[in-house]
């Protein structure tokens, strides 16, 4: 099977990394000169990937097409192109939803929602799927923990959480900060902080039978300093702000379908 890429982004790279970097048999794939840098980059980098003389060469060329685009574009984008009743859609678009991207894409009657985080490119990133489709599932299987669901609902909520990543990374941020204001190199700070975000992520997937409440209680010794830290955090609203924050963008993909 080829896999055609409409859309040459970050997402893309990462996507088309994981792939060509498997084990075994790597998939042909085409990717579109929307980008001609990163297309460039990863047809010098991998023998499996060509790059497209256009979307529409991606299209009849590829029997699986991904659609990295920019939802503000993809209307423009799409509306010159023809697909074929025989085509897999498999679209990157978090806020289009499956009947959307079928009038799109029509005459194509086989559409998958997937939203890959860039971890996909070193094999660690968790990836939404909807409809579970088998083939999209198992695309993804090598390139970390795929989440295939089956309904709409139950994909926009893990789009949502999607959407905590920033806010992570500042998290740590901020402990690498403090450490350095105390006089820890800095360079010691990122590695610190970092290993911690590591240690607590491998803690998380090694103990799958153990809630994320399990996890913290076990954490938070009474008495001890990471209860202090947890009721800190409780007493001024940090999680609470963290949930308002994540209904924000439920309702901004709720808006995006009106």
């Amino acid at each position: 099977m080829t896999i055609g890429f409409i859309g040459t982004g970050e997402i893309t790279r990462a996507v088309v990394t994981g792939l060509s970097t498997v084990e075994g048999e790597k998939p042909a794939i085409l990717v579109s000169p929307r980008n001609e840098a990163i297309a460039r980059d990863l047809a010098d980098r991998f023998e499996n990937v060509a790059v497209a003389g256009s979307n529409q060469d991606v299209i009849d060329g590829a029997e699986m097409v991904c659609l990295a685009l920019r939802p503000q574009d993809a209307v423009g984008i799409l509306e010159g192109l023809k697909f074929g009743p025989a085509h897999h859609v498999v679209s990157f678009m978090a806020t289009y939803g499956v009947e959307q991207i079928e009038k799109l894409t029509t005459p194509a009657q086989k559409v998958t929602l997937v939203t890959p985080l860039p971890a996909v490119a070193f094999h660690g990133g968790p990836t939404p799927i909807h409809p579970p489709h088998r083939e999209v599932v198992d695309l993804f299987e090598p390139l970390g923990t795929p989440v295939a669901v089956e309904t709409a609902g139950e994909y926009q909520a893990l789009c949502v959480a999607t959407a905590t990543l920033a806010g992570a990374f500042a998290y740590y941020e901020t402990i690498a900060d403090w450490l350095a204001a105390k006089n820890v190199p800095a360079d010691k700070a990122r590695e610190f902080s970092g290993a911690v975000f590591y240690a607590l992520a491998a803690t998380a997937k090694n103990a799958p039978e153990h809630s994320f409440g399990d996890l913290t209680k076990e954490s938070a010794t009474r008495g001890g300093t990471n209860e202090q830290v947890l009721a800190h955090l409780k007493e001024d609203g940090a999680y609470r702000a963290l949930s308002r924050a994540l209904d924000g963008i439920w309702q901004r993909f709720e808006d995006a379908k009106s």
